[in-house]
């Protein structure tokens, strides 16, 4: 019988502690001001200037909703660790539900806080273009031989057994793993981390709401809570354990009530602290079971759009939930600028003392070429397309680089590079072998205006060759091709001295209209339903609004103007699902709204 009692004593004292939430932010943020001290300086800092901007907005005005790419790296040793793809959609799910306001059990927010209840305008995808701006499903896998991870960063990086982080300027990297009990995740606080350690680590026991997931954590808060971590929110109490005043804390947001401590569990409200009407226990940022957390403060969503704007702003650029694009989806400039024929030659054909027109082991020892193009306005450079008619490699891993380069170098020559992506030599002699092109996409495309380049590099290696068509040799022609030689000159082709004929290069921008996504919307303006089926209707303004329609890639899918009405609709019936964006023009004023079609 005492053996008994012991046995149940035990449980009851264990069983608490593990059905407590625990969050390894705070343990994790002590440790690396530990190594950075100036940690705590920049925080306070970052703090003041968020008031100061949070001070001069009302967190009830229309504003554009902001959406997060995310990559999600499952790191696993046993299969059931490396969860199913269903299981991170989840995740996703409840994020979306959370930030948004949209969770089911919004509605349980005891009445003195459900005005304080607020939706942060801020969305999640999984990411449809991975870095170099190919399609992907936003989800990477790692097999592992460690059998857990712990808040050192070990999961972070490729060579202690982890996955190294995607840019992390542009996307939200959640590494999903085993990680040490009872630790559920933590997250970094921004400027907190070098780059390439930044984003949430969540265990795969607490990740979504399908699948593997482990009561009392299995409805996604565990994420919900850490991203508001990565966002720059505090826990609610003010993380002033052990101070000698527990109601000294403070969470850097006015409308969260002070209270003392944490709360576990799914305490009944109210539970009074510090002279408050009762704890925000059902807050996402305090430690309450995932089925008792239900609620985002106005506060807490102006911070977190505050820190995105100022602090994340890589995020708001980023073209990470953007389907992939590929040439037919842009402008293509399909003129080879700077000749009057088009008729394309070897060069060896021509010149065969020169032995072609090559980079690489060839008699001049050139090691990059460059295109001249002029644009009388802004454009975003997504990919380049080259024409090349001569590959070879040295090895199946040989490389070469597209480069955009802007005109600054000497006598307007190819000066700072604005963008660059390699690409595989073996992938070009297959194109050559079937005729076809070959495409380089940039993971982030270069705005360009007036007179830029674009080009490609090849280090001078034994058996790497490329040769590229140019126009026939014509000295009447303008030159717009120009060399780099190994010692780091630019010639132009034009220039007597040094080659003294006029040609352009087979290789082409491949351009986007450019829609800026970040405009604030007018206050004046609505737009409703979004989703929207069959139409949206804009409301207010006072003028008559020219508006266009623009798919995601840049392409304008449609376009009218309202006259003057104060209200107008525009049809969606025909527009397949997705996303889009609305550019209404007014006054002198441009708004730019993020639009999802959605039909059945």
């Amino acid at each position: 019988m005492r053996n008994l009692f012991f046995f149940l004593f035990a449980f009851i004292l264990s069983s608490p502690l593990q059905a407590q939430r625990n969050c390894g932010t705070v343990q994790y943020l002590n440790d690396k001001k530990q190594q950075d001290p100036g940690i705590e300086a920049r925080m306070q800092l970052m703090n003041k200037q968020i008031q100061q901007i949070t001070s001069t907005k009302d967190g009830k005005t229309s504003r554009n909703v902001i959406r997060i790419p995310v990559v999600v790296h499952v790191v696993h040793k046993l299969q059931v660790q490396n969860i199913s793809d269903a299981q991170i959609q989840s995740q996703i799910d409840v994020l979306n539900e959370d930030y948004r306001r949209l969770n089911a059990d919004a509605s349980l927010v005891p009445p003195p806080y459900a005005p304080l209840a607020g939706d942060t305008e801020i969305e999640f995808c999984l990411a449809s273009r991975d870095p170099n701006g190919q399609a992907t499903n936003g989800i990477t896998r790692t097999l592992t031989t460690a059998n857990t991870f712990s808040i050192n960063d070990a999961v972070k990086r490729s060579s202690t057994g982890g996955k190294d982080a995607w840019p992390t300027n542009k996307y939200l990297n959640i590494w999903v793993c085993n990680l040490t009990n009872p630790l559920l995740g933590f997250a970094t606080l921004p400027g907190t981390v070098n780059a390439d350690l930044d984003g949430v680590v969540i265990a795969y026991k607490y990740f979504g709401r399908t699948g593997v997931v482990e009561a009392p954590y299995n409805r996604g808060r565990t994420a919900t809570h850490e991203v508001g971590h990565w966002l720059n929110l505090l826990h609610i109490w003010g993380d002033d354990e052990g101070s000698a005043d527990p109601c000294a804390g403070t969470d850097q947001v006015t409308d969260t009530p002070n209270q003392e401590d944490e709360n576990f569990g799914c305490p009944t409200f109210p539970q009074e602290s510090c002279g408050n009407d009762g704890d925000m226990s059902m807050n996402y940022m305090d430690y309450v079971n995932d089925a008792c957390m239900y609620m985002f403060s106005n506060g807490q969503g102006d911070r977190m759009r505050a820190t995105l704007e100022n602090f994340r702003s890589g995020i708001l650029t980023s073209s990470g939930c953007l389907p992939a694009l590929a040439p037919s989806d842009c402008d293509t400039l399909n003129n080879i600028t700077g000749g009057d024929g088009l008729v394309y030659y070897f060069m060896n054909e021509i010149l065969p003392e020169e032995s072609g027109y090559l980079t690489g082991n060839n008699s001049l020892g050139y090691r990059a070429f460059a295109e001249k193009y002029s644009s009388t306005e802004q454009q975003i450079i997504n990919s380049l397309r080259f024409d090349f008619a001569v590959a070879s490699s040295q090895s199946a891993n040989s490389l070469a680089t597209a480069v955009v380069w802007d005109a600054s170098g000497p006598n307007g020559s190819p000066g700072v590079v604005l963008a660059e992506n390699t690409f595989q030599l073996d992938d070009v002699i297959a194109n050559v072998e079937s005729f076809s092109f070959t495409d380089v996409y940039f993971p982030n495309p270069p705005t360009v205006e007036g007179d830029y380049y674009v080009g490609f590099v090849l280090s001078t290696t034994v058996g790497d060759t490329l040769t590229i068509y140019c126009n026939q040799i014509d000295k009447v022609n303008t030159n717009t091709a120009w060399c780099r030689t190994s010692q780091g000159d630019w010639l132009a082709f034009s220039d007597p001295e040094s080659i003294g004929e006029a040609i352009s290069l087979s290789v082409s921008p491949v351009q986007c209209i450019p829609v800026s996504i970040n405009q604030v919307v007018a206050n004046t303006v609505k737009v409703y339903p979004n989703p929207a089926e069959s139409f949206v209707t804009v409301v207010g303004g006072s003028s008559s609004k020219y508006w266009q329609m623009f798919s995601v890639d840049g392409r304008m899918v449609d376009s009218g103007n309202s006259g003057h009405v104060q209200e107008f609709q525009i049809s969606t019936a025909s527009l397949p699902s997705g996303v889009y964006l609305l550019k209404l023009q007014e006054s002198g004023a441009t708004s730019v709204i993020r639009i999802l079609v959605s039909h059945p």
